[in-house]
């Protein structure tokens, strides 16, 4: 799990819940139901718009994605590569497609089995940058579900306050001056609604989901390579040097001695 999200958001609710306690005598009046109610949902009412049935719906799922850690574990696969183009320049093809079951990376899987199958090189390219690139824009209009919801959300605590405001209005004219104040406070909440929701948890979340699928496609390009390496018979131990590059610095401890 990815600690540093989980810190955050805690850490923004128990700030902005003390702050707000502190700011007024009465902290109940930041409890607006039906101006939450019109944020959330017409948020969401928009957002079934914008998107078909079944994206919208994997929004929990990927909020689930965003609390899982951060960085995908690329030093493992460089050395489950490089520990294959060994295998492979030392006991050739039938010894690789033994090794086939026991990957669970599917991508990978499916890479190794188009070089066993004898694909050539330049299919080999072209399908794997098809699918990393396909893979790309599903899991990106992933993260644009969340981006559309956090424009969204202020517009909606716009129009909660809006509303509020009417019915400030009318309490003017029927001469409920004394409730005039109550009234503007439960308008404002309603736009104070849509800004924390889009500034703490549906932006940071796509951003969040945006740097997950960076990660995922950086490791694609890491496996991408590395069979097009053992497909040209590349030593283990370039396999490995050239690899090692798609990392920083300060990651190349977590891939393990050169072969």
């Amino acid at each position: 799990m990815n600690v540093a999200t989980v810190i955050g958001f805690v850490a923004g609710i128990i700030i902005l819940g003390t702050a707000t306690y502190f700011a007024t005598d009465s902290a109940r009046v930041f409890l607006n139901l039906p101006g939450l109610a019109i944020v959330l949902g017409g948020t969401l009412a928009s957002t079934f718009i914008c998107f078909p049935l079944k994206e919208v719906a994997r929004v929990f799922s990927i909020f689930l994605t965003a609390l899982k850690r951060e960085e995908l574990p690329i030093g493992n696969y460089i050395e489950s590569i490089v520990d294959i183009a060994r295998e492979a320049s030392m006991r050739g093809k039938v010894h690789l497609e033994k090794t086939l079951p026991g990957i669970e990376n599917e991508f990978l899987q499916n890479a190794l089995q188009m070089l066993v199958d004898g694909y050539s090189r330049e299919e080999m390219k072209e399908i794997l940058e098809t699918r990393i690139e396909q893979t790309y824009q599903q899991e990106l209009s992933s993260a644009g579900i969340y981006r559309t919801m956090a424009k969204l959300s202020p517009a909606y605590g716009l129009i909660g306050t809006l509303i509020g405001f009417i019915g400030l209005m009318q309490a003017m004219g029927g001469g409920q001056l004394a409730s005039l104040g109550q009234h503007m406070a439960v308008a404002l909440t309603t736009t104070l609604y849509g800004i924390l929701l889009s500034n703490l948890f549906f932006l940071p979340i796509a951003v969040k989901v945006e740097k997950r699928i960076e990660e995922r496609v950086l490791l694609m390009c890491v496996i991408r390579d590395g069979v097009l390496f053992i497909k040209d018979k590349t030593p283990a131990a370039i396999v490995y040097d050239k690899l090692k590059a798609y990392l920083p610095p300060r990651r190349w401890a977590s891939i393990g001695i050169r072969p």
